[in-house]
């Protein structure tokens, strides 16, 4: 109908009036946005939320790494032990194991020609994250600051973008599906030995185990590569404390108290 008022309303109003309908859908369009509690809440909700998890003391995933563009497939292992003792092992072939992990303070890791190192800054938190015998879930206390940006897309997908900031000032950045209510990704900026780089996590094809549904697929990129995790099955309840324990090598790079 606002065609049919063009002769009887001044063009300044018109003007006016097209300006005020749009500030007023794109307020709609923003407060129809849901909050990052609610997308959080759904997630967890769906994947069996923290009481799937409280039952168990321990967790092992086992499945496959893949770097396509090194023509390389390992076996891995992911162990878990509760709160948040972790271990990610992968078996190389002829370059030797690649090894991860996190003893409850410290965050380390042993990569084939490098030896092993004490992980700090943002990549250390990142593995301090995955550490959490809870770290498929959210706990959005950790963050300063939590706001849905908007609706995307991801990986072809329609998503809700949520921007997480830590007190530290790093940004973290989860994509909701907008369907099935299951976190589609994440991604954020680190430090690492050759500067600032975005790190994008995908995740695919959840499947339940034991309770607890989790995706079977993570695509990891950064601007060197990309690899592709597959998990193909989980056992709960058998890691030991042992199994999990930070190697000699690394303990050693700890300073005395």
């Amino acid at each position: 109908m606002l065609h049919s008022l063009v002769g009887l309303v001044p063009r300044a109003a018109l003007l006016t009036l097209a300006v005020g309908l749009a500030s007023v859908n794109g307020l709609r369009a923003q407060q129809a946005l849901p909050t990052p509690q609610a997308l959080a809440a759904r997630h967890d909700s769906l994947v069996g939320g923290r009481a799937a998890l409280e039952g168990y003391r321990s967790m092992r995933m086992q499945g496959t790494l893949a770097v396509t563009a090194m023509g390389l497939e390992a076996p891995l292992e992911i162990l878990k032990v509760k709160p948040d003792r972790y271990l990610f092992r992968a078996q190389l072939g002829p370059m030797g194991e690649l090894l991860s992990g996190f003893d409850g303070a410290h965050a380390w890791a042993i990569q084939p020609g490098m030896g092993p190192t004490l992980v700090t800054g943002a990549e250390g938190r990142l593995i301090q994250d995955q550490a959490d015998f809870f770290a498929d879930l959210h706990d959005l206390s950790r963050f300063d600051r939590v706001e849905t940006v908007d609706q995307t897309t991801f990986e072809g997908r329609p998503t809700y973008r949520v921007r997480m900031t830590r007190p530290t000032g790093e940004v973290l950045t989860e994509y909701f599906d907008v369907e099935t209510g299951l976190s589609a990704g994440v991604s954020a900026s680190v430090s690492g030995p050759m500067g600032p780089m975005e790190l994008v996590s995908v995740f695919q094809g959840y499947q339940r185990f034991g309770g607890v549904q989790r995706p079977t697929r993570t695509i990891q990129r950064n601007p060197q590569f990309e690899t592709l995790l597959t998990i193909s099955a989980i056992e709960f309840d058998g890691v030991s404390e042992e199994a999990v324990a930070m190697p000699a090598a690394v303990r050693a790079l700890i300073p005395p108290p």
